[in-house]
């Protein structure tokens, strides 16, 4: 089918216009040399159909519009790639996130389904609209089935085509879809997929043969650090895809204890010999960072105030200044650098840094450092609420 926005004039402020401007000034984080960060671009392309044309009626249910689009970003990469255990692939490193993102925010957060109210939807912004909803459309595409799933799916854009709907509108169509279906629709607990708090009820089996290679790396490197076994004398990655390569700095993260980080010397070993802190891809060079900062590697901290003060993306930002801030070298760099570049950073942005920063001050005891970050709070706010306004009066 073709574009189905394809002038200005279809776009609703500011979210909608906000993912064709991804698209249109593509900034520098996006752009490793090698195509390797084309997921994004098919991610705001496919917000065309999941977000757009057929949009959340309230951010209580976000996760019909990023759970989708995560759904059908992956799907344009399976095509793009023509493997279609890139599907898998991808999902395993998302999984990973958002098993991250659980020990970051509150147990009511984590619902698929949310209960905002008068409350402010950024507070409740993660991984979770994406991941979980995603893990909850794979759920239900392995059930139902791919082929009649994916038809299903062109079946819910064409009858939500310009409408808004909730939760509750997607499960009454997906049931009515699928009612020659009884014992599987049965088998779906639909109260425990939206308000249940954590995890994925059910977390489907992802194929793990493409990332053979890059979890036995990072076994590897973990014999390295705790058994003091020979780090690598060949850079096998030189073949390898940034996808192969996030995926073993995700899997080496996930194996290492929070109390215990890398040692120095195994930070320096591998650096050496992959050049992560020199590399032009933000997916890679953030994970890289996110490793050596724990490790109170003083050697990283050019390099992360610089990828935090020349990029503003929040997936990005937001994790560094909080790993900066809980380490002994970097907590009081976490500050300065936020209060000196905090014009550069959205409104949205801004307000959440800010937050995390003030987090570990508490109430009646705070310094001058805490209440500067503080009156940050209130200006972000405002910001992100006249936006809310806007979007809401353009589209009715």
């Amino acid at each position: 089918t073709l574009y189905v926005l394809q002038n200005w004039k279809d776009c609703q402020l500011p979210f909608t216009l906000t993912h064709y401007f991804l698209l249109l000034f593509c900034i520098h984080n996006r752009l490793a040399g090698d195509k390797s960060l084309a997921d994004v671009v098919a991610h705001e392309i496919a917000h065309s159909w999941t977000g757009n044309l057929v949009t959340n009626a309230t951010w209580d249910h976000f996760w019909l519009n990023e759970g989708w689009t995560t759904w059908f970003q992956r799907k344009i990469m399976v095509a793009i790639k023509k493997n279609p255990k890139f599907l898998d692939f991808d999902a395993i490193d998302g999984r990973k996130h958002l098993s991250d993102a659980m020990g970051e925010m509150a147990p009511k957060d984590t619902r698929l389904v949310l209960d905002i109210g008068d409350g402010d939807p950024d507070d409740s912004y993660s991984s979770v609209a994406y991941e979980k909803g995603f893990t909850f459309l794979l759920y239900l595409e392995r059930l139902m089935g791919t082929q009649q799933f994916e038809k299903f799916f062109q079946a819910y854009v064409k009858r939500f085509a310009s409408h808004t709907l909730t939760s509750d509108e997607f499960k009454e169509f997906f049931c009515e879809y699928f009612k020659g279906k009884g014992e599987a629709l049965k088998s779906i607990d639909w109260d425990l997929w939206f308000y249940g708090e954590g995890m994925p009820p059910v977390l489907p089996e992802l194929d793990q043969s493409m990332a053979a290679a890059s979890q036995s790396l990072a076994d590897q490197w973990l014999a390295v650090d705790r058994e003091g076994k020979a780090p690598p004398a060949k850079n096998e990655m030189t073949s390898w895809s940034s996808l192969q390569i996030t995926c073993f700095l995700d899997d080496l993260a996930q194996k290492i204890e929070p109390d215990n980080p890398l040692k120095l010397s195994t930070l320096n070993a591998m650096d050496a010999l992959y050049k992560f802190s020199e590399s032009r891809n933000s997916e890679i060079l953030y994970r890289y960072c996110e490793l050596a900062i724990p490790a109170e590697d003083e050697s990283v901290i050019p390099v992360v105030v610089r990828f935090i003060t020349t990029q503003g993306r929040l997936k990005f930002v937001r994790p560094l200044y909080r790993a900066l801030f809980k380490t002994k070298m970097g907590k009081k760099l976490a500050v300065d650098t936020f209060l000196k570049n905090k014009d550069f950073y959205h409104p949205i942005g801004v307000k959440m840094i800010a937050a995390d920063l003030s987090a570990d001050y508490k109430e009646g005891s705070k310094t001058t450092l805490s209440a500067s970050l503080d009156k940050w709070l209130i200006p972000g706010a405002v910001l992100a609420a006249a936006f809310a306004v806007v979007a809401f009066r353009t589209r009715h």
